[in-house]
């Protein structure tokens, strides 16, 4: 369940994307696809104020019953969110638009509920990602080369998106494999992967007077 499995992405994502977000005091931040909550907590602790929203209520459930003070809501990328325009500073969306076949509809209502000058923040696997010799240890469960083979959008596809959107990116990182998930791969399989771009994390600014395009109009509400 995301910051409860034994997962590489958020082990060598995590620092990056903190620093990247940088939540301040008092900032609106939206965390999207938040699972169990590992973001908010982080923003939380710089006294942000956080809304959470995930598809799952069993993830909900968790993150709930370990910050209760946070906002959550079960909310799908895929349909309108449900908060007015111009909403949040900025917004976190980790390791999740990789699941979604249209980055069209997320990114536009991201661009709509964030205040001008606002920034988006999201992560994904790198989309060149070579998986041959990627091997877990035997002792985790958890599989990432069955969980990343989804939708597996180019590099063009993100900045097109971006763009139509109405966004400009204003950062990106590629993250390599390396010492913080040693540990979660077998020594050989290590050996061979290291330094493999694994991760690509990108941010978009709204600008200040930019009116994002709208949702089409055949797009249905799933909330």
């Amino acid at each position: 369940m995301y910051d409860l499995d034994p997962n590489p992405h958020t082990a060598m994502e995590e620092d990056d994307v903190v620093d990247m977000v940088a939540a301040a005091p008092g900032e609106h931040i939206l965390d999207a696809a938040c699972g169990t909550g590992r973001y908010c907590r982080l923003f939380q602790s710089k006294e942000a104020h956080v809304v959470g929203i995930d598809f799952s209520e069993g993830m909900l459930r968790v993150a709930r019953q370990k910050m209760p003070t946070v906002a959550f809501r079960c909310v799908d990328l895929t349909g309108i969110l449900p908060f007015p325009e111009a909403s949040f500073d900025k917004i976190n969306c980790a390791q999740a638009l990789k699941h979604l076949p249209d980055l069209t509809i997320p990114l536009a209502e991201f661009a709509r509920v964030l205040k001008p000058s606002g920034t988006i923040t999201f992560s994904v696997t790198h989309p060149e990602m070579d998986w041959e010799s990627y091997e877990m240890s035997s002792t985790l469960s958890f599989n990432l080369a069955a969980e990343s083979d989804i939708h597996q959008h180019r590099f063009w596809q993100y900045f097109e998106a971006i763009d139509r959107a109405g966004l400009r990116l204003s950062a990106f990182r590629q993250t390599p494999v390396g010492e913080k998930i040693r540990k979660y791969l077998t020594p050989e399989s290590y050996q061979k992967v290291r330094g493999r771009y694994q991760i690509a994390i990108f941010q978009a600014r709204k600008s200040e007077t930019a009116n994002p395009p709208a949702v089409p109009d055949d797009v249905s509400n799933t909330l």
